[in-house]
């Protein structure tokens, strides 16, 4: 006899994740409030440089690297400010940006003291 017609989305190549049970409790948070709100430094901060130009006041962030080739020339860099006039990457124009060390620096300089 000719087995019967299974339904979509049930074959056996899907069979290798079990279902959850229905009296079984995680320890994580169902709706994923602890990952969104999450200040700690194991929320693998992504930003290593906060940045924000000054002729359109558009905050963004970039890692060592992606400012790295924000150093275009021309460019000129102020350390004393902490600014770094350049092409901004938001409105391209040349502008001032002001450069402060991001949420993942920050966690550095933190576990450093």
């Amino acid at each position: 006899m000719s087995e019967a017609p299974r339904r979509p989305g049930t074959s056996q190549a899907f069979d290798r994740i079990s279902r959850p049970r229905p009296g079984a409790r995680s320890a994580r948070d169902g709706l994923g409030k602890e990952a969104l709100y999450s200040t700690a430094p194991s929320a693998a901060p992504t930003t290593q440089v906060e940045l924000r130009c000054r002729r359109c006041d558009v905050p963004f962030g970039r890692s060592v690297l992606g400012l790295a080739k924000l150093l275009v020339p021309p460019f000129l860099v102020d350390p004393i400010r902490r600014r770094l006039w350049t092409r901004c990457p938001a409105c391209d124009r040349f502008a001032w940006l002001e450069v402060r060390p991001g949420q993942a620096m920050r966690v550095l300089l933190d576990r450093r003291t």
